[in-house]
């Protein structure tokens, strides 16, 4: 079961794959709209990004999150790269960072990955991912369940291996 997102006004740790879900699915603007002035994505994350943008040019949408000033680009103390490192060895480098980042300021993670969900449960640190905020989405109005569908299909196609196969089936 995909647990729903906490409705407190904190701030979400974004990881690379929920981020590229959205632009691949032309549904950027439902970040934009939804997390704007709460959302975070670290300098490791944007790294990721720019790294695909070569191979995937429709990446280069992300500067649209900075320039509106949805989401805010932050950086790792020197504590925690040492921290992010040592979480190398299970996890990614976007993954790690989202979660060192977010532990000590009690923030929620976003992330698709199921090494870095499972981390963050074993840590008690908030999680949720591409479904979880399309459901809320549907359960805020901010997008029909028609419409949501459509989106998850759109992202399943460009290769998200999503475990639902519609929002439907979790409302």
């Amino acid at each position: 079961m995909i647990p729903t997102m906490p409705k407190q006004s904190l701030k979400w740790v974004f990881d690379t794959v929920v981020i590229s879900n959205f632009i691949f699915s032309d549904a950027l603007h439902l970040l934009q709209q939804r997390y704007k002035n709460k959302a975070l994505i670290t300098s490791e994350v944007y790294g990721e990004l720019v790294t695909g943008m070569e191979k995937y040019p429709k990446l280069k949408e992300i500067d649209a999150l900075f320039i509106d000033d949805s989401f805010e680009l932050v950086t790792l103390s020197r504590e925690e790269i040492k921290h992010c490192q040592q979480l190398l060895s299970t996890l990614g480098l976007g993954e790690a960072s989202a979660i060192t980042y977010a532990k000590p300021r009690q923030y929620i993670v976003v992330s698709d990955d199921r090494a870095a969900r499972y981390h963050c449960t074993n840590i008690a640190i908030p999680v949720t991912g591409t479904i979880g905020i399309l459901k809320a989405c549907v359960q805020d109005q901010q997008v029909t369940l028609e419409d949501a569908d459509i989106i998850l299909e759109k992202m399943i196609a460009e290769g998200f291996y999503s475990p639902v196969k519609s929002i439907t089936h979790i409302m």
